[in-house]
């Protein structure tokens, strides 16, 4: 069967058109997009469809950029299609936003063919995502610690819905008002789910389709390529056969979610009220669902509470389901994107912090200003000498709040003739984060990072990024506590001298 018959039956079996569509395509003018408008062109009269065509030049390749506008341009015309074109200064919402480039790129895209849509009345919007990227996109929500919800991968069909505010800020239009009604249900669908990206190539030889290269697609400086280009080609070694083993993981997971969903949402009818700003549980209700439901509904309530926030880990979700079982009545703790987890006698809330809510965890040190740690928290050195510690030793007792350091790695100018115990001996201070502050991660082989920057990325919330506390040696920045340690500063087999650094309560 060839391609085109394909694609129809997908599009038939999944229900992704309806006779008469009127359809946006988004055409970027690589082969996958390329093959994507050509084969509905060469569907439309049948279906029938009526086509549009929108290109958003990202502002990132700009002499590039422009002649790829123009092909897609000609090859619009050449169909008989309209032909929508904006162009977005991607860079600059990247840093407006605090997103990487290609967070940035995706949202300012969707927002663009949205727009479109609402401004000819189509309501559905078509994209060339592949069977390949399927199996990419499965993988990293697997490498970001997703759950149900990332593993099923990218939908053939999704309906965002109606036009409304949440909607707007979801895909990055949050100032964009629609030209006529405030309501206009949208479909996105994604035809070539199914289809591989070595078949899409056929077929853009087949039928003498010239695709542009968009060279950012080889720089994996970008997280997607370097799976696409390096990881995967190395699990093939393990499995030729890996992208279809994603690729069905995607549809395995995707029946799961749904059987859950079900499950979610009949306990979420039982125990949740949802209420402008917060949802409140029933905790009566709420303490008698096993640990797999509370991760579930809570997962869910943090949705709704956020709905533009992505690949929601594991990890804070764990860390709140267990606070919320056996904390004391009147507390509260941090679960991500600014909302915290309150505990009541009737309630367990979720709700945002707001700047008066900056919390005092007892479960985490936190610093002010002028360096003090919150009360009950006290910092300690330990030095360990040689025959007291071994590598295997200091790698398994690391945890957030405690690390070992290579002592002979600090400044001399700041250590004291005889240095001892304690941290001013070594010349070791707390502090918080100041403007352009950097480091060098544990793990990224030297290169470095704003701590700014590397807060937003581990999800701190934005009210305690300034109170997270940072052990600093003069100028350098040794260990982001809580997160992690400079790379300069690590123990390594030819170490001498080890330092523990260790965050403690006071006894009592």
């Amino acid at each position: 069967m060839d391609l085109r018959k394909r694609v129809r039956q997908f599009i038939e079996e999944r229900d992704l058109l309806r006779p008469g569509d009127r359809v946006v395509v988004g055409v970027s003018g690589g082969p996958d997009s390329l093959c994507l408008l050509d084969v509905l062109h060469a569907l439309a009269a049948d279906l029938p469809l009526t086509l549009q065509v929108g290109h958003l030049n990202h502002g990132l390749r700009p002499e590039a950029a422009e002649a790829d506008a123009e092909r897609v341009r000609a090859e619009a015309e050449k169909r008989g299609l309209t032909f929508h074109i904006e162009t977005a200064d991607t860079g600059a919402h990247a840093r407006a936003y605090k997103q990487s480039i290609e967070e940035a790129a995706r949202d300012l895209r969707y927002a663009f063919l949205t727009r479109v849509a609402l401004a000819v009345g189509a309501p559905v919007i078509a994209v060339a995502h592949t069977a390949d990227d399927q199996a990419e996109t499965v993988l990293m929500h697997f490498l970001r610690g997703s759950g149900l919800a990332g593993l099923r991968g990218m939908l053939p069909k999704l309906d965002v819905g109606s036009w409304t505010p949440e909607l707007r800020r979801e895909i990055g239009a949050a100032d964009f008002q629609p030209p006529t009604s405030n309501l206009l249900p949208l479909t996105l669908i994604r035809p070539l789910l199914t289809t591989s990206r070595a078949e899409v190539e056929a077929y853009c030889v087949e039928h003498s389709l010239q695709p542009v290269q968009d060279a950012t697609n080889l720089d994996t400086t970008f997280f997607r390529n370097r799976l696409r280009h390096e990881l995967l080609p190395q699990l093939e070694r393990y499995n030729p056969n890996i992208r279809s083993v994603l690729r069905r993981t995607a549809e395995v997971m995707a029946g799961d979610y749904e059987i859950l969903r079900g499950v979610v949402w009949e306990k979420w009818e039982q125990v949740a009220r949802v209420e402008p700003g917060r949802v409140t549980f029933d905790r009566a209700g709420w303490l008698v669902l096993t640990v797999p439901e509370q991760r579930a509904l809570l997962r869910e309530a943090v949705a709704r509470l956020r709905p533009g926030l992505r690949d929601i880990d594991f990890t804070p979700l764990e860390h709140a389901v267990q606070f919320s079982r056996t904390a004391a009545l009147g507390r509260s703790c941090d679960v991500l994107g600014g909302l915290r987890l309150s505990i009541s006698l009737a309630d367990v809330m979720v709700s945002a912090w707001t700047d008066a809510d900056v919390p005092v965890p007892a479960d985490r040190p936190l610093v002010s200003a002028d360096g003090q740690l919150s009360p009950g928290w006290r910092f300690c050195v330990e030095m360990l000498e040689p025959g007291e510690w071994s590598l295997d030793e200091v790698e398994a007792n690391a945890s957030g709040w405690q690390v070992c350091i290579d002592a002979a790695r600090l400044p001399l100018s700041r250590r004291a003739v005889s240095p001892g115990e304690g941290a001013g001996g070594w010349g070791l201070q707390v502090r918080a984060r100041l403007p352009g502050d950097r480091f060098q991660p544990l793990g990224l082989n030297g290169h470095s990072l704003k701590v700014s920057d590397f807060m937003i990325n581990a999800k701190i919330e934005k009210n305690l990024r300034d109170r997270r506390p940072l052990v600093v040696c003069g100028d350098d920045i040794v260990w982001v506590a809580g997160l992690r340690l400079d790379e300069r500063f690590k123990v390594t087999p030819e170490t001498t001298t080890v330092l523990r650094l260790q965050f403690a309560m006071d006894d009592g």
